[in-house]
């Protein structure tokens, strides 16, 4: 790699940390806004999932979505923010050829996602903080990361009127659960 490939790639990190530290920043303050509108829940889960299987093409990557609600009501750039959140999560704590796996169901609640890898896990001392903001799990210090990534997802799906649960065992990997409403009930504000 390049010197001048080395530098693009850092300010890429920094771009991506500001952006975070920005949107994070937002949601905790109670003033990250909803721009609700109509949205195919399995067109957006396909489009993070080939965004993310693009930046690492050889890892395995299995989707399974069934009968999902033709449109729901949220916001679309947010949840697909979230939803990448979770993805990126599971890639970068997983070794290269680990493989990823992500299943989509309706529910009583609205849409279920559950993001399962077989990476490092998290500890069960640090299961109960990890998505607090800037956390880093003990087994996680030396892979690159800011800390905020779990709690700014938590803010946007909780902003959803949805859920976001962890499971995890170190060693044996994580499965993430998200909840999304098929409506907002946030109310018009959309404020946290």
């Amino acid at each position: 790699m390049t010197r001048a490939e080395k530098i693009w790639r850092a300010s890429l990190r920094l771009d991506e940390l500001i952006e975070m530290i920005m949107s994070y920043t937002r949601a905790s303050a109670g003033g990250m806004l909803l721009n609700p509108s109509e949205f195919n829940p399995e067109a957006l889960i396909r489009r993070a999932c080939k965004e993310q299987n693009n930046h690492d093409p050889d890892r395995p990557f299995s989707i399974d979505i069934q009968k999902l609600p033709e449109i729901i009501i949220g916001d679309p750039i947010l949840l697909e923010q979230a939803l990448v959140i979770v993805l990126s999560n599971a890639i970068k704590y997983s070794a290269a050829r680990a493989p990823i796996s992500l299943r989509a169901r309706p529910s009583k609640e609205g849409v279920m996602i559950v993001v399962k890898d077989e990476g490092i896990g998290i500890s069960e001392h640090d299961l109960p903080f990890v998505m607090q903001p800037f956390f880093r799990g003990r087994n996680a210090k030396d892979i690159p990361g800011t800390g905020l990534g779990l709690s700014l997802a938590w803010h946007i799906v909780t902003l959803h009127g949805g859920s976001l649960h962890i499971a995890s065992k170190e060693g044996n990997g994580t499965t993430v659960t998200m909840t999304i409403p098929e409506r907002n009930v946030t109310g018009a504000a959309g404020v946290l």
